[in-house]
């Protein structure tokens, strides 16, 4: 059974300010990781090996954390992760001081190894908050996106040219920031081994039918690629149209206060008007942001577009991850958890890898249209599978109230 901390608030600042060290590695690895890249490749077609190898490792650390999650506990995966940070970042430092491209490319997939677990802290404040409180804990650790969102692209370009060589500074400031997460995840309480107790992980399989389950998994991942591809696309799109560099940099700004602000309100929401208006309410505000770029690609248009592309992901994100949590007995989902990071990921990195080529194709119109369709199509595969779930409610009550009542017994032992 979970157990309460006696002090939970200072737990969520911790996890709070691990959130935040964790995009601000995501925001540097985004913003110079390329630039590295076509310094030190030997050839221009490997110039965004590096950063594709922090995708990749990424993905598949996913799965493997939350494996590692279920069998050893959170916290021993977080220390692991934040080791990962600070051997990446020294290595990453290293290779640029020496002109190495071969090791700045390992340096970057031992940080890949780090994003893997940073997804998990929103799941660590849900295991030891109150069971009516679990969805609003998770929303409220996203607010560490919101100080990398303000500091992260500034510290990275300030400390790019801290070092007498450039980037060296940038990339031990990762290694710093993943001292600062070891510190976080050692002091952290440790969250309770499902094993221990003879409730063992909930395993894929038993899940993989399950409304819920699906619905987290389509609306986390389907989110995601719908707002990499148009994240990456962004930028190219602005330079295309001739902006300047300040439109570009407030597309992103403006699209990663739109991603980490609202959390506490769409949590607040999903409360207030129950999962369904809310899954409405991001996709709505998702594809309003998408349909506006289908017809102008004015500098006002991007910027506008990215805000709400980043509003409606946070709306989508808290509604999955909420959809997530009640798809199993709390402290049982480390498996599913990874595996639905792990997915999301996956798809994400083809949303990145795809703008520019589908940019080059299509244009920035096209682009957008095809992410809105995307996101027209999530929402139509989410409400049919609420439509059959409910129709199988009412053919088979037996087997909906079976399925169900582990998580209903495990709250109620929970709030004893």
């Amino acid at each position: 059974m979970p157990k309460t901390v006696p002090r939970f608030r200072v737990l969520l600042f911790q996890l709070i300010a691990a959130q935040a060290c964790y995009y601000m590695i995501v925001s540097i690895d985004l913003t110079l990781t390329g630039l590295v890249g076509m310094e030190l490749a030997p050839t221009p077609a490997l110039t965004t090996l590096p950063l594709s190898l922090i995708v990749v490792v990424g993905t598949a650390c996913s799965f493997l954390a939350g494996h590692a999650a279920a069998r050893y506990g959170y916290r021993p995966v977080m220390i692991a992760g934040a080791l990962t940070a600070i051997l990446g970042g020294t290595l990453a430092a290293l290779a640029v001081a020496t002109q190495s491209f071969a090791l700045f490319c390992v340096g970057t997939a031992l940080t890949g190894g780090y994003r893997a677990v940073g997804g998990f802290l929103r799941f660590v404040a849900s295991e030891y908050a109150p069971p009516a409180k679990r969805e609003r804990a998770l929303a409220w650790v996203l607010y560490g996106g919101v100080i990398a969102a303000a500091l992260g692209p500034f510290a990275a370009v300030a400390s790019s040219s801290a070092v007498a060589v450039p980037y060296v500074g940038s990339c031990l400031l990762i290694a710093a920031l993943g001292f600062v997460a070891l510190i976080l995840a050692a002091t952290m309480p440790p969250t309770t081994v499902a094993g221990t107790e003879k409730e063992p992980a909930i395993q894929i399989r038993e899940r993989i039918g399950n409304p819920q389950f699906l619905q987290a998994v389509l609306m986390l991942s389907g989110s995601g690629l719908v707002m990499t591809l148009v994240m990456a696309a962004g930028p190219l799109a602005s330079a295309h149209a001739g902006h300047s560099a300040e439109v570009g940099a407030s597309m992103i700004q403006w699209h990663l206060v739109g991603m980490f602000a609202p959390s506490a309100m769409s949590a607040q929401f999903l409360k207030r008007c129950g999962m369904g208006a809310t899954i409405a309410l991001g996709g709505v505000v998702m594809a309003s942001g998408c349909a506006v770029a289908v017809f102008s690609d004015a500098g006002w248009a991007l910027v506008l577009t990215l805000a709400l592309v980043g509003v409606g992901w946070n709306v989508l994100f808290v509604a999955g991850s909420a959809m997530l949590l009640r798809s199993y007995p709390q402290g049982r989902g480390a498996k599913l958890q990874g595996f639905t990071d792990g997915i999301t990921a996956a798809l994400s990195a083809g949303g990145s890898f795809a703008a520019a080529g589908i940019l080059n194709g299509v244009g920035w119109g096209g682009v957008s249209l095809i992410a809105f369709i995307t996101t027209m199509s999530v929402l139509a595969a989410l409400g049919w599978i609420a439509f059959r779930a409910r129709g199988s409610q009412v053919g088979g009550p037996a087997t909906r109230v079976a399925d169900a009542a582990p998580d209903a017994s495990r709250t109620e032992v929970t709030a004893r």
